[in-house]
């Protein structure tokens, strides 16, 4: 035992007392810190998408700046409520002292027109003033995502809605800009043109979305929908209901609220303490994937360096095979625990520090008051040592990681193949796909950590829990054989020799 411990302690120290190792301490809560400073900045210094409407009805440019408008401020309602969750205080959040509707649940047409009936932002601002952090800066509101620019007077001139295309053309390839009421230019991302027969009638001519990115579809989903509520409005209309019926009807929304019956009456509505319980088994399944992947390789390239300098001949004149497996096993697992661990007491001291306030202190409830923390740590250990295994056999028998890449392709696969399923499992925690993934060995832990917040069948967790370890254990006798015959050979042996080595001791 003494030699096994010595082989871990030596592992261990050479990867945690590294200087890359200690970097890697030191970058990743910077790391994130700057991500998120830089999403933020990103997100908040997005262009504007301007764009312009050759309508030949004359009819929806209203509506258009109607849904702009809406979208804007549903954003800046979305911002104000993010705005409170960082800087109020957690009990007047909880005992809702902020009056409504500056504080809900979601974003709605009912509880923005309130909200602006309501005085507004700066009405947000003055009522939430008295339950803010101190330091709590002003809330700002964020620019509007999109904006209509009047039509290029080229554009707007054109005799047919062919030739606006063609001149409208240059100015969506940035070949030109739009010109602007106060003299500057205006590079346009969209043109939408609405030909004079539009209507909801089904011989009617489509309403055409002009342009270059594909991919940002925020603009085109929004002016789709601005098209679709105006001819909804002018149908409700022809039945002789006034503007503001119709904005009244469009407002109403039923009071909807979602339930866990497995919580007392009182507590068992939903708020952002069981969302983050609920993800919180995918984060860790992600975790869990990355580190046995990433100390996986520490094993494979840490036995291929020792084996290739002859450095394994000096250690097994002093331990047995088995001693230096075993040790290698317990030494890259610590690693392998070490990052976890050491983010976990950063976020408990995080949470410490903050008072029992903000989101912090909701994740380490969560793991704190459930069985997560015990779950994932079970699963570590066996994810760790059906991977390690064959990264150790691997590493036996290869002398370069050259040698090792015809190993490593299969081993991949076999790792990130349950990657495409892992949203259906967290979608459908106890459907089929999470079943079957369950029952196979080698995803055993991914699956029940995914699963882990959903209460699945006890006795298929058993069941697939006990034949996980059979394949351990039997995975370990063939994989350590291999190991065992290998790694003292001074050529590697070709694929014939390995399975010989894997079918008994004799080499």
């Amino acid at each position: 035992m003494r030699q096994i411990l010595l082989i871990a302690w030596r592992e261990y120290k050479q990867y945690i007392f590294s200087r890359g190792f200690l970097l890697f301490l030191v970058m990743f809560p910077v790391g994130l810190v700057f991500m998120g400073a830089a999403i933020g900045f990103l997100e908040k210094n997005k262009p504007v998408r301007a764009f312009v409407v050759y309508d030949e009805t004359g009819a929806y440019l209203e509506d258009i700046d109607r849904a702009i408008e809406r979208r804007h401020l549903f954003d800046s309602i979305y911002a104000w409520d993010e705005y409170l969750l960082l800087h109020g205080r957690r009990e007047a959040l909880d005992d809702d002292l902020i009056p409504a509707p500056f504080t809900g649940d979601g974003v709605n047409d009912r509880r923005a027109q309130d909200f602006m009936k309501a005085g507004g932002f700066a009405a947000a601002q003055s009522s939430a003033a008295p339950y803010l952090k101190a330091g709590a800066p002003a809330f700002s509101r964020p620019r509007s995502a999109f904006e209509r620019i009047a039509l290029p007077p080229d554009v707007a001139a054109a005799q047919s809605r062919d030739a606006a295309k063609e001149l409208l053309r240059p100015y969506l390839l940035e070949e030109r800009l739009a010109p602007r009421g106060d003299g500057s230019g205006a590079v346009i991302f969209a043109g939408l043109i609405i030909p004079s027969d539009f209507g909801a009638e089904g011989q009617s001519e489509a309403a055409q979305y002009w342009s270059r990115n594909l991919t940002d579809v925020g603009l085109r989903d929004t002016l789709e929908g601005a098209l679709s509520t105006a001819l909804r409005r002018k149908a409700v209309s022809s039945f002789g209901l006034t503007q503001d019926v119709i904005d009244d009807i469009s407002a109403i929304e039923a009071p909807f609220a979602s339930f866990r019956p497995d919580k007392a009456t009182d507590e068992a509505e939903l708020g952002l303490g069981d969302s983050i319980e609920t993800a919180l088994p995918a984060v860790m399944t992600y975790m869990l994937l990355v580190i046995i992947f990433g100390v996986g390789n520490l094993l494979l390239t840490n036995t291929i360096e020792e084996r290739s300098n002859k450095i394994v001949e000096v250690l097994l004149s002093s331990v047995t095979a088995n001693q230096l497996m075993m040790g290698k096993l317990v030494g890259i697992g610590a690693v392998g625990l070490t990052m976890p661990a050491i983010f976990l007491f950063g976020g408990i001291g995080v949470a410490a520090t903050a008072g029992g306030d903000g989101a912090m202190d909701l994740i380490m409830s969560a793991l704190f008051s459930s069985n997560l923390l015990a779950i994932y740590l079970f699963y570590f250990f066996c994810a760790y040592l059906i991977f390690a295994m064959l990264f150790l056999a691997i590493g036996a028998v290869s002398n370069s990681l050259q040698d090792a890449q015809s190993y490593m392709g299969p081993v991949m696969l076999l790792v990130f193949a349950p990657l495409p399923f892992m949203l259906m499992v967290f979608q459908n925690p106890n459907g089929l796909v999470a079943s079957i993934l369950t029952w196979i060995p080698v995803y055993t832990p991914y699956a029940v950590m995914m699963r882990a917040a959903s209460d699945p069948p006890l006795w298929e967790i058993l069941g697939a829990t006990a034949l996980m370890l059979a394949f351990a254990i039997f995975l370990m006798r063939i994989m350590g054989r291999i190991f065992r015959q290998a790694i003292l050979q001074a050529a590697p042996p070709k694929a014939g020799e390995v399975w010989r080595l894997a079918k008994g001791e004799a080499s």
